[in-house]
């Protein structure tokens, strides 16, 4: 771990970082929102739940970024989000699509679902290769989406992922301590909610092989994370699966969503890998 990310750790530590994350997570500002007809930055398009919202930061983008953001899905997308996938997508030469899907607990986990497929649905291209990224809580909704339609996605980059909505590992409640950023309770409680808005058949398991022949993956998150034993039992069982390859990166007490610290060389390493992950399976398509 780098000197900048220890110092920072120790600053979230004494400043009980969690216990503001906590808060935004469960009394959350869904009237604040980036994205308005008014920019001429960026076009939106109005799903049947939530919108897509496209941008295009270089001039001849040849493949598409589908970003799902973090938030445990009662939050909206913020301003480091924005930056740090436009930073991704400005390196890897990619048009931005984000799905900017209705959140908890107004909508709920289907009505994510049907936002996530409308939007690939629409942006769909063979000549214009899509990869995912996603982060946090918007990685439970990238993973269903990549199972259901695996043939379409060129890859998928996942940074500090949350997979499982029940949280039942023992595990879990020994590391919480160190976790700067997540309390085990309220994410308990939200992915109760997530769960409840589920119906029959519109979950797939992902800690089971035969749901995860998705192709090319790559898995970034911090050691000191919370979720850390439920990101290894996903990496094990994409690893016993054929027709996938994983790449994963960890970093010595990185914390959950680092990445959103554009100064720390953990993040910068991180969107080196995306970006040479997302190049090298473009041009082997134009080979």
């Amino acid at each position: 771990m780098s000197f900048t990310a220890k110092r920072l750790l120790k600053q979230l530590k004494r400043e009980d970082y969690k216990q503001a994350v906590s808060h935004s997570f469960l009394h959350p500002n869904q009237k604040a929102t980036l994205f308005t007809d008014k920019s001429d930055h960026y076009k939106i398009y109005q799903m049947n739940f939530g919108q897509l919202v496209t941008i295009s930061p270089t001039t001849s983008p040849d493949n598409q970024i589908l970003y799902f953001h973090g938030g445990a899905f009662t939050v909206p997308m913020n301003t480091d989000q924005l930056e740090m996938i436009t930073k991704i997508a400005v390196e890897a030469n990619s048009r931005l699509q984000i799905v900017d899907f209705p959140l908890l607990p107004n909508h709920s986990a289907t009505e994510m679902l049907e936002s996530a497929q409308e939007a690939l649905d629409r942006v769909y291209s063979p000549d214009l290769p899509i990869f995912i990224v996603a982060d946090s809580a918007g990685a439970a909704i990238a993973m269903q989406l990549l199972i259901n339609n695996q043939p379409k996605i060129a890859g998928t980059s996942l940074i500090s992922p949350w997979l499982d909505m029940s949280l039942t590992d023992p595990e879990l409640a020994e590391r919480e301590e160190n976790d700067v950023m997540l309390s085990l309770s309220v994410l308990k409680q939200i992915g109760s909610q997530f769960k409840a808005g589920l119906t029959k058949g519109n979950w797939s398991d992902v800690f089971a092989p035969e749901n995860l022949a998705i192709g090319d993956i790559q898995i970034f998150y911090g050691e000191n994370e919370l979720l850390v034993p439920i990101n290894e039992k996903f990496v094990k069982t994409l690893r016993q699966t054929p027709g996938t390859s994983v790449q994963v990166t960890t970093f010595r007490d990185g914390f959950h969503d680092y990445t959103l610290w554009f100064k720390l060389p953990e993040t910068k390493k991180t969107f080196r890998g995306i970006v040479a992950f997302i190049r090298s399976r473009v041009r082997r398509k134009t080979v």
